[in-house]
């Protein structure tokens, strides 16, 4: 999730000069926050009827590395399952506890434009935002 931090570093010059300013300190990020911040900023809304156990496709982006889930409500067991070139799913071995209201890693270095659904272990239904 290291992608946008020389673009925060470009910005934060151009700003500073923009401002009158001719040297720009950048703080290095501590862990991935800076990254995590760009990347949650493309985030979207999703929602899963009940009775269903899969979301609508979904594609990942530029901006994160990892596929990132907040539920809205109630926290859920979900996994991911990758789109394949000859349309079948291939999901992850395991599901993943994401809770309601904070942001949850369901799946790492996932490459740009990658189609994916989620898949939760219960048919009730979900909502909340994702991040890819």
């Amino acid at each position: 999730m290291q992608k946008n931090f020389k673009t925060l570093a470009v910005a934060a010059s151009g700003l500073a000069l923009a401002l009158g300013g001719s040297t720009v300190a950048v703080a290095a990020p501590q862990g991935d926050v800076s990254a995590q911040v760009s990347c949650y900023d493309g985030a979207s809304s999703f929602s899963k009827a009940s009775g269903r156990s899969t979301t609508s496709v979904f594609k990942t982006s530029t901006r994160c590395n990892d596929i990132n889930l907040k539920m809205g409500s109630g926290g859920r067991y979900v996994q991911v399952c990758f789109k394949l070139s000859n349309g079948s799913f291939d999901c992850q071995s395991n599901y993943k506890w994401a809770p309601s209201g904070s942001w949850k890693v369901i799946a790492t270095d996932v490459r740009d434009s990658q189609q994916f659904v989620f898949f939760f272990q219960t048919t009730g239904s979900a909502s909340g935002s994702y991040a890819a």
